[in-house]
């Protein structure tokens, strides 16, 4: 049995990890969250996913009791045992657009450290492009005293999954892989082609960096489109759904469905990745406002609320705000630059009283959030669908939503509609 490492099991890293025992791997999964850490050990994810029907804490569990996925903090433990290091530690951006390397710079010496001759890392995580070659195998070398396309063997193969499907998703997607050396690129291709039943598309390891971030900026600039459109529909008294169904008639044209914002680790971050990457990031206007008008979202739809509340002689200020699902989108469990999140806020900067609820979230992660759909729409004057979960579609609608006091309804993908009278 072919032994791999995995560093950091979030919510992508966790899905990879056991989608390679499913083929037969053993995986020492490497995290250094020491109470993630004591959630694994126990056969409890804290990552919402199912693949085939299965729950992913089933297959955790029986990964576990076959000791074909070891839990550990420890590097040491894992490199007795591999001579494979897939990474997927990310690279988040401050508030400000910056990027905030020491995670992932952390691992890079963690893996130095171990790192014998002949070994491999494979770099999943998005990244700025670029920083493979000037700033991260440079650690790699510093650190272990090894030459990099000599001695140990690096390449890059993005994940392109997305949260909710990604077992299933890294099994069946093409992926885009680039090494530094073409043996290190054919140590990629190796690897991937016994996860995944797609094809391996083999480039350069710049290329491979720059069209991870590319297919991100490319979907931040799409929903772009659709939440401004939303605002020009409007304008004009026109039904965004109706006028979407029809623009989609054209079969080179495919507008997106609104939502409540643009969240997740991946899309809005990946302006800034882009940005960091060139001398001149005045080149990209038309990302940049990409950018701006999806992170303005709900900015917008709190103004929409507070106009709609007035027309019917009442004020934001005070007034009840239900809020369903604070996932970063729906099925996802994941709150990282979630826009319901972001909404809340922004409601209660306004004024307004927010009560949410999402039975997938830890309890007592904001302190917005409430035990029950009941607590949360009672007396509700605004009504957001933020995050639809699965949980949800048994719940009976009907009678919640007479709990509620006419509200405003902020719900884009129409996930209520069937229950509206």
């Amino acid at each position: 049995m072919q032994s791999i490492s995995v560093v950091g099991l979030g919510f992508i890293g966790l899905p990879l990890a056991i989608s390679f025992c499913e083929k037969g791997f053993r995986v020492y999964g490497i995290e250094v969250d020491t109470a993630k850490l004591d959630w694994l050990k126990r056969g409890v994810s804290y990552v919402q996913e199912d693949d085939q029907g299965i729950p992913l804490d089933k297959y955790l569990q029986k990964h576990l009791q076959q000791e074909t996925f070891i839990p550990t903090d420890r590097m040491e433990e894992a490199a007795k045992a591999v001579d494979t290091y897939v990474v997927t530690v990310g690279v988040p951006v401050s508030g400000t657009g910056d990027m905030v390397y020491d995670y992932l710079d952390s691992a890079m010496q963690n893996i130095g450290s171990v790192l014998k001759k002949g070994d491999f890392i494979l770099l999943r995580p998005t990244v700025v492009p670029g920083m493979i070659e000037e700033r991260l195998i440079p650690q790699l070398e510093r650190v272990s005293g090894l030459k990099a396309g000599a001695d140990f063997h690096v390449a890059y193969a993005a994940e392109r999954v997305a949260e909710g499907r990604a077992m299933e998703e890294f099994r069946t997607l093409d992926v885009v892989a680039g090494g530094l050396t073409p043996a290190c690129t054919e140590r990629a291709v190796q690897l991937l082609q016994q996860l995944t039943s797609g094809t391996v598309h083999v480039t350069d390891l710049r290329t491979a960096q720059l069209a991870k971030v590319v297919e991100n900026v490319q979907r931040d600039v799409n929903l772009a489109i659709i939440n401004e459109l939303r605002q020009v529909a409007e304008a004009h008294h026109v039904d965004i759904y109706e006028l979407i169904r029809m623009t989609n008639t054209h079969p080179r044209v495919q507008l997106l469905m609104p939502s409540v914002g643009v969240g997740g680790f991946c899309i809005p971050n990946a302006y800034y990745y882009l940005r960091a990457s060139v001398d001149n990031p005045h080149m990209m206007p038309l990302y940049d406002t990409a950018r701006r008008v999806n992170s303005d979202v709900p900015n917008q739809l709190v103004k929409d609320a507070a106009t709609a509340l007035a027309a019917s002689g009442r004020s934001l200020q005070g007034a009840p705000v239900a809020i369903l699902g604070l996932g970063m989108k729906d099925g996802s469990n994941d709150t990282r630059l979630s826009p319901p999140v972001d909404l809340a806020k922004v409601f209660i900067s306004s004024g307004a009283h927010v009560r949410a609820y999402d039975p997938t979230i830890a309890e007592h992660s904001f302190p917005f959030q409430v035990e029950s759909p009941e607590v949360c729409l009672d007396g509700a004057q605004v009504l957001v669908v933020g995050a639809w979960q699965p949980p949800f579609e048994a719940l009976p609608w009907r009678q919640l939503l007479e709990k509620t006091n006419r509200p405003y309804i902020i719900d884009p993908r129409h996930r209520l509609k069937g229950y509206l009278s």
